[in-house]
C-alpha cells in the first residue's frame, strides 16, 4: 500500500483547533485535494470519532485550513477553512472560522510564506471561497512569531499572545433573509421569534425565555436535556433552510451540517463559569449559550461572536432586544467559560422599498494562537 506523507502543523486559534496545510503540499485539483484531507481527518466515520486520522475537535467537527501566499493585489496571504462534521463524507469550505483566522497569520510566519516585521506585523487575508478580506495583527520578535505573552481567553487554560483581527467589510447582506427579525416554528406548532445572521458564518439566534432556558445554562445541563436538544435541532434546520443554506431540513443535514449554529441569548446576569469563576452581571452586556453539533460550546466562535457583536448593533434584532450594548463599543458575551468581547461598526440605508438595507463595515475581534505540533501525516492512498 502506497502511503502519502504530508507536512502538517496542528495549530490552535481561540478556543478551536485545526491541522493547517500548505497549498503546494496537496493536490491541485479540488476533488483530489479534498479526499486526501478526509483521510488525514480520519474518512467518513459514522461514528464521528475518525480513530484512524487526525481525528475532530470537543465538537466532533474535523477542522483543517489550506494555506498558501497570494497572487492578488492588496492581499499576502490566501486561506480556507474546513470542517468536516461527524458521519460527513465531504469538506464543507463556507466561511472562515473566526478563531482559526487567527491561526493563520502566525502560520504564515512562522512557515516563512511571509515575513514578520519587528513589533504587531499587518498580514493581509483573504478567504478564496467567499472572498472574506481580514488584516491580522500578529506579534513578532527578532522575525520570529511571538506565542507567549498575556493574552487570557476563556475556553483556553493557559495566557498567550494577542493576535488582533480586522474584518474589512466583511457583509453588505448581513441578514440573509433580508430582515433582522424571522419567525420560526417548532413541530409542536410554538412560533419563535429569530435573527439570523450571516456575516462569517451562518448563525440563528433566538431569546432564551422562548425556549424555557435562563441562559445561564451550563453543558450538563443541556447534554442530558434530549427534549431540548431535539427543540433546538429542529430550530437549527429550519433555519438552515430560511438563510438558503439547503433546500429542506433533510437536505440541511446532509450538505451543511451542523451550520448554522443556533445560539439563545438573555439579559445580563450573574453565573459561575466552567472553571468556577463567578461572573458578574455588571461586566456582561448579554449571555450567549450557542450549540453545535447536538454540544453546548465552552464559547462562541469567533464568527458566533461577530454575529452576535453585528445583531446587537442593529436595532430590531432579538439580540439588541437583550443587549446593552453602546454604540461603538465592543459587545461583552457572557458565556459557559467566562466572557469575550467583540465589536461591530454596521451602517444602513434605505432601500427602495422603504425597508432599510444593512451593511457590516468592520468587525473587530482578538485571539491567542500558538502551534501546538508539526509533522507529518501519513494518509494511505486509495483510502
Amino acid at each position: 500500500m502506497t502511503v502519502r506523507r504530508v507536512p502538517v502543523v496542528l495549530m490552535r486559534g481561540g478556543a478551536r483547533r485545526a491541522a493547517f496545510f500548505h497549498a503546494h503540499d496537496l493536490p491541485n485539483a479540488p476533488r483530489a485535494r479534498d479526499a486526501v484531507l478526509v483521510r488525514a481527518m480520519g474518512g467518513s466515520d459514522a461514528a464521528g470519532e475518525r480513530i484512524d486520522g487526525l481525528g475532530p475537535g470537543q465538537d466532533g467537527v474535523a477542522r483543517m485550513v489550506v494555506v498558501s501566499r497570494s497572487q492578488r493585489p492588496g492581499c499576502d496571504i490566501d486561506f480556507m477553512c474546513g470542517t468536516l462534521a461527524a458521519g460527513a463524507a465531504t469538506i464543507d469550505w463556507g466561511g472562515p472560522c473566526g478563531a482559526l483566522a487567527a491561526a493563520v497569520g502566525p502560520f504564515a510566519i512562522a512557515e516563512r510564506l511571509f515575513a514578520g516585521a519587528e513589533g504587531p506585523t499587518r498580514v493581509r487575508l483573504q478567504h478564496v471561497p467567499d472572498g472574506t478580506r481580514i488584516d491580522a495583527y500578529v506579534p513578532v520578535s527578532a522575525g520570529e512569531v511571538s506565542e507567549q505573552g498575556t493574552f487570557v481567553e476563556d475556553g483556553v487554560p493557559f495566557a498567550s499572545a494577542e493576535v488582533r483581527l480586522e474584518w474589512i467589510e466583511p457583509s453588505d447582506a448581513p441578514f440573509p433573509t433580508g430582515r433582522p427579525r424571522d419567525v420560526l416554528e417548532l413541530p409542536d406548532g410554538l412560533a419563535i421569534e429569530s435573527t439570523l445572521v450571516a456575516v462569517d458564518e451562518p448563525m440563528a439566534f433566538v431569546r432564551a425565555d422562548a425556549l424555557g432556558l435562563s441562559g445561564r445554562e451550563s453543558a450538563a445541563d443541556i447534554d442530558r436535556n434530549r427534549r431540548l436538544l431535539e427543540r433546538v435541532e429542529a430550530l437549527r434546520l429550519q433555519a438552515a433552510v430560511r438563510m438558503g443554506l439547503a433546500d429542506s431540513a433533510q437536505a440541511a443535514l446532509r450538505v451543511r451540517a451542523p451550520m448554522p449554529a443556533l445560539c439563545w441569548i438573555a439579559r445580563p446576569a450573574a453565573y459561575r463559569g466552567t472553571a468556577g469563576a463567578e461572573v458578574a452581571a455588571e461586566s456582561v452586556d448579554l449571555l450567549a449559550r450557542c450549540v453545535i453539533g447536538g454540544r453546548l460550546q465552552v464559547a462562541p466562535g469567533g464568527a458566533g461572536s461577530l454575529a452576535l457583536a453585528v445583531a446587537a448593533a442593529v436595532p430590531g434584532t432579538v439580540v439588541a432586544e437583550v443587549a446593552r450594548t453602546l454604540p461603538g463599543v465592543p459587545t461583552r458575551i457572557g458565556h459557559p467559560s467566562g466572557s469575550r468581547a467583540a465589536g461591530a461598526e454596521v451602517s444602513s440605508r434605505i432601500g427602495a422599498d422603504g425597508r432599510p438595507r444593512w451593511r457590516v463595515e468592520r468587525c473587530l475581534l482578538s485571539h491567542g494562537a500558538r502551534r501546538l505540533l508539526t509533522g507529518e501525516v501519513h494518509v494511505p492512498e486509495g483510502g
